[in-house]
Parts: structure tokens; C-alpha cells; sequence
């Protein structure tokens, strides 16, 4: 980032993820992202969509841009963030329907996004798998002189909404999922990216039991989580974190109100 302070402004960004153009209509599936990059018609579709949104943010005048998470399928209530890597990650097989909870209720439109979402469930040892993190962002990079920005959910996100049939506990899982994290984001920042941005630590969601059976998990838990996520990381790039304490249509995510306060320390 620039210096505000030396009266000069701020690098300018956004979040990471666009709406898919209506034309973009072919899916990753459960393909890696290299063999759908061999398919003539996703590739063409992929690489457009990628570069149309960066020319927009270039236009826009963003100094550091993003691909729009154009990697993530066309669904119901952004599932692709959970399901990009739960696809394609080691350890992770079948299919679980969860209880849906979370405070909502039939009815509600967070409800129906909690409906649609199918995760496999965690049967073996978490390994990086086929991530191929680092060939999104060189893909992207390719299109534009600014500074690509590659983003994704962290391990503790998505190890909490995966039921567990290997772990003694969640927060074994979590941790050797933060241990696969690590090694993939680390080939990313090999790549040449400026800027890695972690989406939603969890330091703000300490003590909530995201799901039957999970035990309870504290603030010092979740920060060594994302410092062992993130370490070696700052001596070749930039590491950014993305906090949203918003839902789907603003509903309330979980039963009992929920405060930043502890995490603010």
C-alpha cells in the first residue's frame, strides 16, 4: 500500500469476486483448473470473462486488480467459495447433507442458500491436492501490467462446515487444513503475486459451535491458525485480510446476536 500519511493516497481495490458475465456459461465441475483450461470452450469463455473484468477495474482506475473469482462455478449462494477447494483438496470424499441451523429457518433466504449447499466430508489425511492456486493467478497476471490481487476462504472457514470422519477433533482438522493452505499459498507468492488476501479469519466467530459436534474453539486458537496459514508469507508478499459481518440479504447468520468485541484485541 502507499503512504496516506507521506499526503500520498491509498492503493485502490475491491474485494475479489464479480458477477459472471450471462454469456460465461460453462462450469469447472469437479475438473481441475488445469484440465478445464484444456477444454476449448471453457478456456475461451474463462480467459474473456477474466479479462473483460480486468479491463472494467482498470477503466474504474483500481490500481490493484482481481480476476473476479471467475474460477468459481455458477450456483445457488456462493458455494463455490467452500466448494473450489473442497473439490480438490486431499482427504475430502462423498457427499454430506448438514442440518441447516445457523438461526435460519425455512423461509428465509439465507436458508435456501444453506439448503443448496452439498459438502464432502473429510474421510482421510487434508493434503493441498489440486489447489493449482498459483496457475489462477498467473493466468490473470498474464492479462495486466497492475498487480493481480488472488484471494480465498481460510482453512478454519472451510474446515468448520465439513463433517469430520478422520480428526480426533475439529481442531486438528483445521489445523493440518491451514497446513495445506500454507504450502499452496506459498507457490503463489513464487509466482510473483503482490497481494494474498485471506477471506474471513475467524477470530471474530471464537466459541461458536458451527455445527453439531464441534467443539468449542477460542481467539488464541483461531489468530495461531492464521498466523501458521500465513508464515514465510510476509517476506515474499503482502498478506491481507478480508473480514465480512454481513449474510445473505443482511440476515442473521447464527441463533444468538454475534460482536466483534472479543476479537478487537
Amino acid at each position: 500500500m502507499l503512504n496516506a500519511t507521506a499526503g500520498r493516497p491509498l492503493a485502490t481495490t475491491i474485494t475479489g469476486s464479480i458477477p459472471r458475465p450471462a454469456w460465461f456459461d460453462q462450469n469447472l465441475g469437479g475438473r481441475t483448473f488445469r484440465q478445464a483450461m484444456g477444454d476449448s470452450r471453457y478456456r475461451e469463455q474463462y480467459q474473456d470473462a477474466v479479462s473483460a473484468h480486468i479491463r472494467d477495474q482498470e477503466r474504474a482506475g483500481l490500481d490493484i486488480v482481481t480476476d473476479g473469482d471467475c474460477r468459481f462455478d455458477a450456483d445457488v449462494g456462493g458455494q463455490s467459495w467452500f466448494l473450489y477447494p473442497a473439490r480438490r483438496l486431499d482427504g475430502l470424499s462423498g457427499e454430506d447433507y448438514p442440518a441447516v441451523g445457523y438461526g435460519s429457518g425455512r423461509g428465509t433466504i439465507i436458508f435456501e442458500a444453506m439448503e443448496a449447499r452439498i459438502m464432502p466430508r473429510v474421510t482421510g489425511p487434508i493434503a493441498r491436492g489440486r489447489l493449482q492456486y498459483a496457475d489462477v493467478f498467473k493466468l490473470a497476471q498474464e492479462l495486466t501490467p497492475r498487480p493481480v490481487k488472488f484471494g480465498t476462504i481460510t482453512p478454519e472457514v472451510l474446515g468448520l462446515s465439513l463433517a469430520n470422519d478422520h480428526y480426533s477433533s475439529y481442531g486438528e482438522l483445521v489445523m493440518a487444513m491451514s497446513d495445506a493452505f500454507h504450502e499452496e499459498l506459498l507457490d503463489v507468492a513464487a509466482a510473483g503475486c503482490r497481494v494474498i488476501q485471506l477471506e474471513e479469519p475467524n477470530v471474530h466467530l471464537a466459541s461458536v459451535r458451527r455445527r453439531p459436534g464441534v467443539e468449542e474453539l477460542d481467539v488464541s486458537f483461531f489468530v495461531d491458525v492464521f498466523n501458521n496459514t500465513v508464515r514465510g508469507l510476509r517476506e515474499r508478499t503482502e498478506v491481507w485480510c478480508h473480514s465480512c459481518w454481513g449474510n445473505t440479504a443482511q440476515q442473521r447468520l447464527f441463533a444468538e446476536p454475534r460482536s466483534y468485541a472479543d476479537a478487537l484485541e
